[in-house]
């Protein structure tokens, strides 16, 4: 019965049923005090003093039991007026706390529907808007701070999500436009040197494209809240990554050089920390300069082990270092790549957030980026597998 009542309700009535037991409380013990204390006044006033009884005649033995009687009778009127006259009292006082709390709480809960009200006008049209609940600074302002707070992260997710589609959308659509002038050019001609080169450059986009798919799908695996974890060699994945990178790369590449300890075991996804060294390493490899480097280290922390990735590429701001990790972000001094979907340092701090580490970049003295990522040991988070 009380669940379908509203707060205002239930708390009006918990204050005033609060203040009522505590009234009759102390009237129990008010009543009882007094009992005893009216009992001896007018015991006092009733029965003669040790002087006025020695003069007096002997009374008959019922004398004592009249007195008894009669005090009895007047304590019991006494307390029976002052007992009336403190329940009147206090069923007044009651309901003036009642009316009190009433009063108190509408002006409490007022800020609140205040604030459900603005929540119920904020939507994906105005994420902007804020909830503003003035007053001073207590439990309701921190939620609504806290509101805010949730209302300015869901405006960055949807901002980056509209910016994500975007750009997506921008980058499939390329290799299909450059798809269909291919196709036109290679139906109008009969040259079979000119539909060779019509079928190698399909090839190419078409490979373009499976890049950008299976880019998209490795960064939507990242992204998910699930996490399979497991013990994990980094070291060995490192070398193996290194060895393919080095066995694929032209004799004037970079030089790549690792630095990694005998042992290094982390927690995480085998498969998805593969895709993030490889796409560490490609990307130091592709963006760096005719005859430069590539230094590989590993090294244990604390609680993490830290992944750093640097080479000697062009320079790059500390502002744009950051953004690399925005999907299909390619930097100023990237733009001239077209071998890439932009989505490799985006992928990167996808699965390092899904290992329960962190991925961060700052620029190189002297050119280059410096790519740092923290992944917990075996020892700092306990292993669960997601089926």
């Amino acid at each position: 019965m009380l669940s379908r009542l509203t707060l205002r309700w239930r708390l009006t009535l918990l204050q005033t049923v609060v203040f009522l037991v505590a009234g009759a409380v102390v009237i129990t013990m008010v009543y009882l005090q007094n009992r005893i204390v009216i009992t001896k006044a007018i015991a006092a006033s009733t029965l003669p003093d040790d002087t006025a009884r020695l003069a007096q005649p002997v009374q008959s033995v019922q004398t004592p039991t009249l007195n008894l009687d009669a005090i009895a009778i007047r304590r019991n009127e006494a307390l029976g007026t002052l007992l009336i006259q403190w329940i009147m009292a206090l069923i007044v006082m009651t309901a003036m706390a009642g009316l009190l709390a009433w009063w108190v709480t509408g002006r409490v809960l007022n800020r609140v529907h205040l604030m459900s009200a603005q929540a119920r006008r904020i939507s994906t049209a105005n994420l902007h808007e804020r909830i503003a609940v003035q007053g001073p600074t207590d439990e309701i302002k921190e939620l609504s701070d806290t509101f805010n707070d949730l209302l300015n992260r869901l405006e960055e997710a949807f901002n980056a999500q509209a910016r994500f589609i975007a750009n997506a959308s921008h980058e499939l659509r390329t290799p299909l436009t450059v798809a269909r002038t291919t196709l036109q050019v290679g139906l109008a001609t009969t040259d079979p040197a000119r539909i060779n080169r019509v079928r190698e450059e399909l090839l190419r986009n078409n490979d373009r494209c499976i890049a950008l798919i299976n880019g998209l799908l490795t960064l939507a695996r990242g992204e998910q809240g699930q996490r399979r974890l497991e013990a994990v060699e980094l070291d060995e994945i490192v070398h193996q990554v290194a060895a393919e990178s080095t066995a694929t790369a032209p004799p004037d590449g970079p030089r790549l050089q690792v630095d990694v300890p005998a042992r290094c075991t982390v927690s995480g996804d085998p498969l998805l920390l593969a895709q993030l060294v490889h796409n560490l390493l490609d990307n130091a490899v592709r963006y760096n300069r005719p005859g430069g480097e590539v230094l590989v280290e590993l090294d244990t922390l604390d609680a993490d082990v830290r992944l750093t990735v640097s080479n000697t590429g062009p320079a790059i701001g500390a502002d744009e270092a950051d953004r690399l990790f925005e999907p299909f972000y390619r930097g100023a001094e990237r733009t001239g790549h077209t071998d890439g979907a932009g989505l490799g340092m985006s992928i990167v701090r996808a699965i390092a957030d899904n290992s329960g580490g962190q991925a961060s970049a700052r620029p190189r003295d002297g050119g280059g980026l410096v790519v740092e990522v923290l992944i917990p040991t075996t020892d700092a988070q306990s292993l669960t597998a997601v089926p």
